[in-house]
């Protein structure tokens, strides 16, 4: 479903699909990193940042994850939601290790356009 929705979406090909399982205490999933490289030609291409998003809600949408090494444009309320069933092991490591929570950002204030932007206001 995702290799159509990005033929329909970018129409960019080859793309790169990477599969991969969580360690969860649930049912063994697996899922598959679609990566995106290049440069669409189809004349219904919305742009970069709009694609993104397109993709992210798609993510959402399908119970999916967003790489945690790419660029996201989710707003908090989305990551959060995105990852609620990690956010309790996340904060609690986060506190455990001395000095994190002072010396290294959150996961969503490194990934995120937003995130970066509120803590430069900080």
């Amino acid at each position: 479903e995702a290799v159509e929705f990005n033929h329909d979406v970018t129409g960019i090909y080859p793309i790169w699909m990477v599969p991969a399982t969580l360690d969860t205490e649930k049912e063994e999933n697996i899922f598959v990193d679609l990566g995106v490289y290049g440069f669409s030609t189809i004349p219904t291409f919305a742009g970069r940042d709009k694609t993104l998003r397109l993709f992210e809600k798609f993510t959402l949408d399908h119970g999916g994850y967003q790489a945690l090494y790419a660029e996201t444009l989710m707003t908090h309320e989305e990551f959060c939601q995105m990852f609620s069933e990690y956010k309790e092991k996340y904060e609690r490591v986060r506190k455990m290790i001395p000095f994190c929570e002072d010396a290294f950002p959150e996961t969503y204030e490194k990934v995120s356009r937003q995130g970066r932007e509120a803590t430069k206001n900080k």
